[in-house]
């Protein structure tokens, strides 16, 4: 009789099946569609160069911004109204509202001159009518909650909205 010879056994090993790579592909994806959705949700762009003014004479007057918007004041972050939870954020002497709301989605964005305990804002880039016509608030921060008192305001919209109290976020 003949001795039968056997064949080695080799090990089947699993071929990897890209597990890695599918995995590395997937968050790269999510992660490009991530920053598209937050830069056009967030809408940036570069602030104007000059900002138009109008006076309590009826007159526009084109003024010139400066860099100060870069500078920070004791206003920075973000701030939410305890009244609607808009959304504040101010940085330097620019600032962005956001109402969030399913129905209907407002951004107002403008600008905010702070003197002592004195704020001016200004809508700008807006069709609101009180776009350009400037309103004078006084302030108190108090314990991270900020309360604006109107000095003098012709537009009855704002004066509702900043006449509340906003908590820092």
């Amino acid at each position: 009789m003949c001795a039968k010879t056997r064949k080695p056994k080799t090990r089947r090993t699993k071929e990897p099946q890209g597990s890695l790579f599918t995995i590395l592909l997937v968050f790269i994806i999510i992660s490009i569609l991530a920053a598209a959705i937050a830069f056009f949700f967030y809408n940036i762009e570069k602030p104007n160069s000059n900002l138009q003014v109008k006076t309590t004479g009826g007159t526009t007057k084109t003024v010139p911004e400066n860099n100060s918007t870069r500078t920070k004041s004791i206003l920075d972050g973000t701030w939410v109204s305890t009244s609607d939870g808009r959304m504040l954020e101010i940085h330097g002497t620019i600032f962005s509202m956001e109402l969030p709301s399913v129905s209907q989605h407002e951004i107002t964005k403008g600008n905010i001159h702070i003197n002592g305990d004195i704020v001016t804002i200004i809508y700008s880039g807006t069709k609101d009518r009180c776009a350009g016509n400037p309103g004078t608030y006084s302030f108190v921060i108090s314990r991270g909650s900020i309360r604006f008192s109107v000095k003098h305001d012709n537009c009855p919209g704002r004066k509702q909205i900043f006449s509340t109290t906003w908590e820092k976020f």
